[in-house]
């Protein structure tokens, strides 16, 4: 049986694009000023298309605010275009790595999402500097 040690160390060498649950074929969409541009090209690699056009349902969206007065506004307008089962992945700056352009929201990000009629259910560490939480549509409100 595996050891909880044993099963943080195979997460921990999971690629990243992998802990955020991109699949081949999965409509991608990059929101915000900021993005990473690595990160947005292995994504974009592993989904095996171009990012989603105007309109188009989406599977994963992918989003860099670069403010909190943000964050509730956009999460609205992007959960319109999720399949039901999608998710939008905030991504922000960790506790003492804030910078121009990427702030460091915490547990702000939590309340900004309920505002937006999304749940958080699950945290991925992007880099040393970067945090990305996950957001989802209730399970009761999937049609």
């Amino acid at each position: 049986m595996e050891t909880e040690a044993q099963r943080a160390a195979r997460y921990a060498a999971k690629d990243v694009v992998d802990k955020l649950g991109v699949k081949p074929g999965d409509t991608v969409l990059f929101e915000g000023t900021k993005k990473d541009a690595d990160l947005v090209r292995r994504i974009r690699k592993k989904a095996g298309r171009p990012p989603a056009r105007a309109g188009e349902q989406l599977d994963v969206v992918v989003y860099w605010p670069a403010s909190a007065n943000q964050v509730t506004p956009t999460l609205r307008r992007l959960r319109a275009r999720m399949v039901p089962t999608g998710a939008i992945w905030v991504i922000t700056a960790k506790r003492d790595k804030e910078r121009a352009g990427r702030p460091y929201l915490a547990n702000d990000v939590i309340g900004l999402g309920l505002a937006a009629a999304l749940v958080d259910n699950k945290i991925c560490s992007i880099s040393e500097t970067d945090t990305a939480m996950r957001f989802v549509i209730r399970r009761s409100e999937r049609c």
